[in-house]
């Protein structure tokens, strides 16, 4: 077992034989159609939740864990001696980070170091897998720690969306909310810097926006050597499959992963997300 154990919520949308591999725990949060609740991850996974919505009247909602609930998954972990380091979505995008830290006062436990991405979905998951790698090699949580907040400090994270309606309407909007009113066929292409979404530029049609998220890390990108990528999608596997042959293409490539993005992220983007977070491979080696 590795000294140090990882645990996040279900917004890092890890594909789940990550998290058996390297035995990460994730705190779920919720999901709400109507009166209907379901655990993000458990009671309802992206494929299922993407049909659902597609035939739902009304936007689902979202609701953090609480405290109580980070407590007991903390619990075995302390019982057993383990350092913990916990990694949750941005602080201005969720209550989560909260939860977490009232859990740590609620324990008292020294072991326990609760980290706020800024990020969320692949970014915070791009941190979760480099965190767990390092544990897994025996680092201290200290060393294990330092490996996120270097990548929390050197990425790069681009995204587009079919419609800005999904953030505006879940509230998770940020600065993007300066392309509001885009007209049609006109996508957005958005980053997150500083825990919030943040507007980038406006592509005309879906498949340019696909092609401008790769130019993007070729342009701004350039001296970071071989990178590892992560890519994501909504609904849209044949936007996910063009992405990544540009990825493979286009981009030193040294290791990619992919992942269809879950319920909680999926209520805020709505189905036409196609994105990509990625950082030096150096982080991800161990």
């Amino acid at each position: 077992m590795a000294k140090v154990h990882i645990v996040t919520d279900s917004t890092a949308d890890l594909p789940a034989e990550q998290l058996k591999r390297y035995g990460i725990t994730v705190v779920p949060l919720k999901v709400f159609f109507g009166p209907e609740c379901y655990l993000d991850g458990v009671d309802l996974q992206p494929r299922a939740f993407f049909e659902k919505l597609a035939t739902s009247k009304e936007l689902p909602t979202t609701s953090q864990p609480s405290p109580t609930e980070f407590a007991e998954h903390y619990r075995p972990w302390l019982e057993q001696g383990a350092d913990i380091v916990s990694i949750h979505i941005s602080s201005l995008m969720s209550g989560t980070i909260q939860s977490a830290q009232l859990a740590k006062s609620m324990l008292g436990y020294q072991g326990l170091e609760v980290i706020d991405s800024r990020g969320v979905s692949i970014l915070l998951g791009m941190m979760v897998l480099g965190a767990a790698r390092a544990a897994a090699a025996g680092l201290s949580r200290a060393e294990v720690a330092a490996v996120v907040r270097n990548i929390m400090a050197d990425h790069r994270v681009y995204f587009m969306v079919d419609t800005l309606d999904y953030l505006q309407r879940g509230g998770r909007i940020g600065k993007a909310q300066a392309f509001l009113g885009t007209v049609l066929n006109v996508k957005p292409v958005l980053t997150i810097r500083d825990g919030l979404i943040h507007p980038y530029e406006k592509v005309r049609g879906r498949k340019k926006a696909i092609n401008r998220l790769v130019q993007l890390v070729q342009e701004n990108y350039r001296d970071a050597g071989p990178l590892f990528v992560f890519l994501t999608h909504g609904n849209d596997p044949e936007g996910l499959q063009s992405l990544r042959e540009l990825v493979q293409e286009k981009l030193d490539c040294a290791e990619m992963m992919y992942t269809q993005m879950g319920a909680v992220v999926g209520t805020h983007v709505g189905p036409g997300i196609v994105g990509m977070a990625l950082c030096p491979q150096k982080y991800m080696q161990f």
